[in-house]
């Protein structure tokens, strides 16, 4: 039998009552004295939720961010190690993004102790991140505007749209996006070239329209001015159904690419003890706000967002990284011939 919700819930207010033990007091004492962290960050929605909360915990520390692309503050942060004035402490980003900081030796290791209660998965083989979130992709439908179409129900149904599907559907730049790039990358690396190009092709055959930003995607998707979605986050699902939004969440047939979040302690920290302590939050109380915000933590202790399946029963579409990166710039020019977008 399944915990009750107040179990739950007292169980909830245990783990988050114990960030404090969580962390060295060696280290919080540590981290008072710098009184100061600066977080770069390309997850718009969630990181202020995370910020106010550690501030609640630790208010003698006070918290710069820098919210942007993931890209953007990866490239504002080379500028400013070049011109010697590095001003990030920590860095939050997609796992492409961590792994060319790790790959550039842009990252100093750091084992939260909280690893004890994650999957082995939360810390990389080789890498000086730790995994802090998951995300799945799924693809969208606003059923109350399909007006009788079949809505998609995997990536390979775009080689061969359906006729009703014009003009319906919106999808994200590669270029812009690093939820885009992933998806196009782990496609292209699955299905091979000849298929991931037949993918796209067909949406441009289906006048599908790039949305310039996740907002603006959405808001067309919400209203059914384009109720087709080749993709959504779980995370972004999760916030419109539960404002009543109807629409549907559709896993692909064949499988699904996971984009996970990372952070990392900055190689050269001004405030490097912050640093830790907050690597030390994002891996213990922030996991709390993470579940309820319907993203996937991976600790062994936090259950998955609500109506979406255990990561360890879903067929996942693998994705190196690595090769990935090393492809990227290949990979974009591919696409951009294959779709004719300019």
């Amino acid at each position: 039998m399944g915990r009750s919700p107040w179990s739950l819930v007292l169980a909830l207010l245990v783990a988050a009552s114990s960030i404090a033990n969580a962390s060295d007091l060696l280290l919080i004492e540590a981290a008072k004295k710098e009184s100061a962290l600066t977080l770069y960050a390309c997850d718009p929605p969630q990181t202020p939720l995370y910020v106010d909360r550690f501030k609640q915990l630790f208010p003698d520390i006070k918290v710069t961010t820098y919210v942007a692309g993931c890209w953007q503050i990866f490239n504002r942060h080379s500028s400013e190690r070049q011109a010697k004035r590095q001003a990030a402490d920590v860095f939050f980003a997609t796992e492409d993004v961590m792994s060319r900081l790790n790959s550039e030796n842009l990252l100093q290791a750091y084992q939260t102790p909280e690893l004890a209660n994650f999957d082995a998965t939360a810390s990389p083989p080789g890498k000086s991140y730790l995994i802090v979130k998951t995300l799945i992709y799924g693809m969208a439908a606003n059923r109350d505007f399909m007006k009788g179409m079949t809505p998609p129900k995997d990536w390979l149904d775009y080689i061969h749209p359906q006729s009703a599907w014009q003009g319906q559907i919106s999808y994200y730049d590669p270029r812009t996006s690093s939820a885009a790039f992933a998806l196009l990358a782990a496609l292209h690396q699955n299905f091979g070239a000849e298929k991931a190009g037949a993918i796209y092709k067909g949406l441009i055959a289906s006048q599908a329209s790039l949305a310039p930003t996740t907002p603006a995607g959405m808001t067309k998707l919400v209203s059914g001015e384009q109720p087709i979605m080749f993709y959504i986050m779980n995370n972004h699902f999760g916030g419109i159904a539960s404002k009543g939004a109807p629409v549907d969440f559709i896993l692909p047939t064949s499988g699904t690419p996971l984009l996970n979040f990372g952070i990392g302690v900055t190689d050269g920290a001004p405030h490097p003890n912050a640093a830790r302590l907050f690597v030390d939050f994002m891996m213990s109380d922030a996991q709390l706000i993470i579940q309820k915000n319907n993203e996937y933590s991976l600790r062994k202790d936090v259950k998955p967002p609500d109506g979406m399946p255990e990561l360890k029963n879903l067929k996942v579409l693998p994705l190196d990284i690595e090769k990935a990166l090393a492809d990227q710039t290949a990979l974009l020019i591919w696409w951009q011939q294959a779709t004719g977008v300019k």
